[in-house]
């Protein structure tokens, strides 16, 4: 009865209700506008749901963005992508992040708001960071630092520093690391922020688990846990829990290890953080590995897998593989671990993530010497010890060498074993790392074993034993106890081999028990939580015969109410009728009053009119500007090389006349220089043309050979030498800078394409530096050979620095009398990519430039260290009879002068079928053949040249320098190529090529 009577007295207020509606029906409902008090509260609200980690908090910004967008407050919508980027990044979303955060950076440099710039670049850097870009995730929060630096913004410095210590935790720089978390954590203390607080003591706690400082470890991990707890950041606890589940497993301690994942599992599920869940889900799986469950440990591998691939998490992706190839190693199922390993690797190397790789690679190693293919296990160590040592982090150098060691006992050369291991104790002893020290005391036990040498096995023993003791370690200690035990024997002491084989199975059987604890504890888990999950089946079936109980009564109810309803309705509609009657006398003020609000609804409409009126005219000025500015751009670049192009132009044409009217040899020999100067100049405008529409063509090809390194860079330095003399820059300093332990290297590479990189980078560094220095070299840096070009010039404005690479484009402090093209650095980083390298630059205005191009060094980047063969031994062709095929007199006259200063015999031809004939009737070593020729052309005569001698080399030259025209030469049988115009040294290198090859 007491349910009736509630929904009786409910149907008596609804009815009440709709009467109240019948008796008004022409009232209109009120519009709610958006003002700017309300966006205020849901920013705050936004803010502090992102802060305190509820899920509500994506949905509130996203929320605040719309509002913001219709209410024309760009500032709140900034703020509101901001976040919104804030929370895609910790969900993983990272390509919805990094629009989200573009999009508030526009808005927040087109206003020039330094502060919030700071916080982009941070942002930025965070992006890459995840990314494995640690060197552009390390630029981004150092412009950041700097920006916040410049306004004093003391409080964001804490989140600088801690994103510079992960670069360097990642980076294996693990006291630099602890050095930025520490002035993190104080100055995150001095402003109470909680958050930032709880995630440098997670940093601090992750540096010294690194660094195998378990007690600190814990430490301040128990330290974020309780904070984190204390101020409910779910997120902040998630993450504590992940590390706390880690370093218990490490410590053996398997079920609290699988009881603090869970926990963490659950609060990221409630999160909806798939980074965090596929975390945890990883780490139960290592767990269930360490108690050799390798049917669970595959299955959590698995489902962590699945959610990284579609976070396109690769850092993770690989770390799963890698963690799936030890489940196989562990089940010696070397094959498939193979596979795995090689998986991780490759995934590593994708995204740059050298240390990965090389502790995978090591793994490899192992997996390999367990095949007994001790070649490939050593090949596999010593690329992985490479890399340790390129990154300087010493625990994977110490087991490195540890891992060589072992093949060089195995190869019986104990000498380079011995000393391996010795290695490996020192750096052990200087790191702390007791566990990797009882190891290769172990080992050189082993070792010392092999050579008969009992006294020394057995001190190494103990003190791998004593160390095990100390940490704990008790699969070393049963290792120890069995290896004494066998020493023992041999020496035939039968009663200290009896009592270290006692302690030997006793520690055996102490680790089969843990171990077999540690399977029963996991199953009286699943026991008890399968009896919670059928108490909650139970309970919800008693509660669904309930509500099936209430919901007949329900019906029952529903019915009479009805009934009772239609009554009541025909009432109300009768008292409506009453009413209306009653109220005709108030119909005309009614529709003056409808009228007033029809004109106020008028003007308003007219008011949103006028405002998109306004918004679609800024629209129209925009793109009226940008195509103003794209015309303006195609005007200044046709002026620019009209400009660049008349200029040389008329010098040459202008002291070719003069040449004819003087008869002064020091005038002569002046006005040659100068032709020939603005020659080079007008011949290099038409190069940079010519390569950037064969780059835009994809006509451009490569050729890469080996070449030495230091003969190129010091011959430019010798080049731009002389332009200095010719610029009159006396007070500018030019220096190259090589390395002593790199002064002999070489590289496979395009030679000729590498210099143009690297002419354009110091003729810009000649143009914009008046005084002071240009440093340029090379340097060898974690895989990779770097070279760079810095000056102290006038710097490139911030403004420009997104747009140096565009075709034509040219920095706003670039005057009329620096000139140029704009196509230098465009034309560089095309050719930088083509060679499979990068190009980036830093600039200061007002400073100076730094410009770096980088290759990787792999199996297509051969680089070699040996000493440098110099020949300094001038050309001779004396003898030699070169048959020249040209139909243009002055062309064959340029080539007749050259080929007489190394005394070759020249033969002339004007045509092709001269050429063939000429080539019938005497004996020659070398053709250069001209490609455009009358009668038959350079193709045709090269065919018949090589019917009558194979042998003899062809060398086409042709003003063509496009992919076809080179396809057509080499199937004509041209044995090489040069294409005009070219200088002396091109040519006659060209010729000695061939001729030695084919003689």
């Amino acid at each position: 009865m007491p349910q009736r009577m509630k929904n009786f007295l409910l149907l008596l207020v609804c009815v009440a209700f709709a009467t109240y509606g019948f008796s008004s029906p022409d009232s209109a409902p009120l519009e709610r506008k958006i003002n700017i008090t309300d966006l205020n509260k849901l920013h705050v609200e936004a803010e502090s749901y992102y802060y305190k980690n509820n899920p509500k908090a994506l949905s509130t910004a996203k929320l605040l963005a719309d509002q913001s967008l219709e209410a024309e407050q760009m500032d709140k919508f900034a703020f509101a992508n901001e976040l919104m980027g804030r929370i895609y990044l910790f969900q993983g979303e990272i390509k919805e992040a990094e629009k989200c955060f573009v999009s508030s950076f526009d808005y927040w440099e087109s206003v020039r708001d330094t502060s919030r710039m700071s916080y982009l670049y941070s942002y930025f850097g965070e992006l890459n960071f995840v990314q494995c870009n640690y060197s552009t995730a390390d630029g981004f929060y150092k412009k950041s630092l700097e920006l916040k630096k410049t306004i004093r913004d003391t409080l964001s410095y804490a989140y600088s520093y801690n994103a510079l210590g992960n670069v360097q935790f990642e980076t294996c720089h693990y006291t630099e690391a602890l050095t930025f978390y520490l002035k993190a954590l104080n100055l995150n203390r001095k402003y109470n922020n909680i958050s930032g607080i709880c995630y440098s003591l997670n940093a601090l706690g992750t540096t010294y688990k690194e660094i195998n400082n378990t007690d600190l470890a814990i430490e301040y991990f128990n330290k974020a846990l309780k904070l984190g707890e204390e101020n409910q950041l779910i997120k902040n606890i998630a993450y504590s829990l992940n590390q706390l589940a880690s370093l218990q497993n490490n410590l053996g301690n398997r079920n609290t290890s699988i009881e603090l994942y869970t926990k963490s599992l659950n609060l990221s599920y409630e999160l909806g953080s798939k980074n965090g869940i596929a975390s945890s889900y990883m780490g139960m799986g290592e767990v269930f590995q360490s108690m050799a469950q390798n049917d669970k440990a595959i299955e959590f591998q698995h489902k962590a897998l699945k959610l990284f691939e579609e976070l396109d998490s690769k850092k993770k992706i690989a770390k799963c593989y890698e963690n799936l190839g030890l489940i196989s190693y562990s089940m010696r199922d070397y094959k498939l671990a193979i596979e795995k390993f090689e998986q991780a690797i490759a995934l590593n190397n994708q995204i740059s993530y050298v240390k990965g790789s090389a502790n995978v690679l090591r793994k490899l190693g192992n997996a390999h010497l367990h095949e007994g293919r001790l070649d490939l296990a050593l090949f596999n160590y010593e690329k992985s010890l490479q890399i340790q040592k390129s990154i300087d982090n010493l625990k994977g150098i110490a087991s490195c060498y540890t891992n060589i060691g072992l093949i060089y006992v195995k190869q019986n050369n104990f000498e380079k074993a011995e000393e391996y291991f010795n290695l490996s104790v020192d750096i052990n002893k200087n790191t702390g790392n007791l566990g990797g020290l009882g190891s290769v005391y172990n080992n050189l036990a082993a070792l010392y074993d092999v050579k008969n040498d009992s006294k020394k096995a057995i001190h190494y023993l103990k003190n791998s034993l004593n160390l095990a003791t100390k940490i704990n370690r008790k699969t070393l200690m049963a290792e120890n106890y069995r290896n004494l035990s066998d020493i023992y024997l041999k020496k035939e002491n039968y009663k200290l081999s009896l009592q270290y084989y006692k302690d030997y199975v006793s520690i055996y059987n102490q680790l089969y028990n843990a171990q077999a604890e540690n399977r029963i504890g996991w199953i009286q888990m699943q026991n008890e939580k399968e009896k919670r999950e059928n108490l909650v089946r139970l309970h919800a079936k008693e509660q669904f015969l309930k509500e099936e109980k209430l919901q007949k009564e329900r019906l029952t109810n529903t019915f009479l109410i009805l009934i009772v309803g239609l009554i009541i309705l025909f009432s109300g509609i009768v008292y409506r009728f009453f009413l209306v009657v009653k109220k005709s006398n108030k119909n005309l003020n009614n529709e003056i009053e409808e009228r007033k609000k029809a004109e106020a609804l008028l003007a308003d409409h007219q008011r949103n009119l006028e405002s998109l009126v306004k918004i679609r005219t800024l629209e129209l000025l925009k793109a009226k500007e940008k195509a103003e500015q794209a015309d303006r751009l195609k005007t200044s670049f046709l002026a620019n090389m009209s400009h660049e192009i008349r200029t040389p132009m008329n010098a040459i044409i202008g002291f070719s006349k003069l040449m004819a009217f003087t008869n002064s040899k020091e005038k002569h020999e002046y006005y040659t220089n100068i032709i020939n100067d603005n020659g080079h100049i007008l011949l290099t405008l038409v190069n940079d043309i010519i390569d950037i529409s064969m780059i835009e063509s994809k006509q451009l090809k490569i050729k890469k050979s080996n070449f030495y390194i230091y003969p190129v860079l010091e011959e430019l330095r010798q080049v731009f030498e002389e332009q200095k003399h010719k610029a009159e820059k006396s007070d500018l300093e030019i220096n190259l800078y090589i390395p002593e332990e790199i002064e002999n290297i070489s590289m496979h590479s395009d030679q000729i394409r590498l210099k143009q990189i690297l002419i354009n980078l110091l003729r810009n560094a000649m143009k914009f530096t008046d005084s002071g220095k240009i440093d340029f070299g090379i340097e060898l840096i974690e895989g990779h050979i770097r070279f760079f070009v810095k000056d102290t010039g006038i710097g490139i404005p911030y403004k420009d620095q997104a747009l140096i690479y565009d075709r034509f484009r040219q920095a706003s402090n670039n005057g009329v009398q620096h000139g140029g093209t704009g196509l230098g650095l465009t034309i560089s980083k095309s050719l930088a990519e083509l060679l499979n390298g990068k190009i980036w630059f830093t600039s200061d205005p007002d400073k100076g430039s730094e410009f770096y191009v980088e290759f990787l060094i792999d199996d297509d980047t051969i680089v070699q260290t040996k000493s440098v063969r110099k020949e300094n031994n001038p050309l001779d062709f004396s003898g030699k009879n070169i048959l020249v095929a040209e139909d243009v007199e002055s062309n064959f006259l340029y080539i007749n002068e050259v080929l007489k200063k190394v005394n070759a015999n020249v033969t002339w031809s004007q045509d092709g079928v001269e050429a063939v004939e000429k080539f019938q009737d005497d004996h020659f070593d070398l053709v250069l053949m001209d490609i455009q020729l009358p009668r038959i052309n350079g193709y045709q005569a090269t065919r018949e040249i090589k019917k009558q001698n194979p042998s003899v080399p062809v060398v086409a030259q042709s003003a063509y320098a496009f992919r076809d025209e080179s396809n057509k030469m080499t199937e004509a049988g041209c044995d090489a190529f040069i294409a005009k115009p070219y200088t002396e040294e091109e040519l006659l290198a060209i010729i000695q090529k061939n001729m030695h090859q084919k003689n």
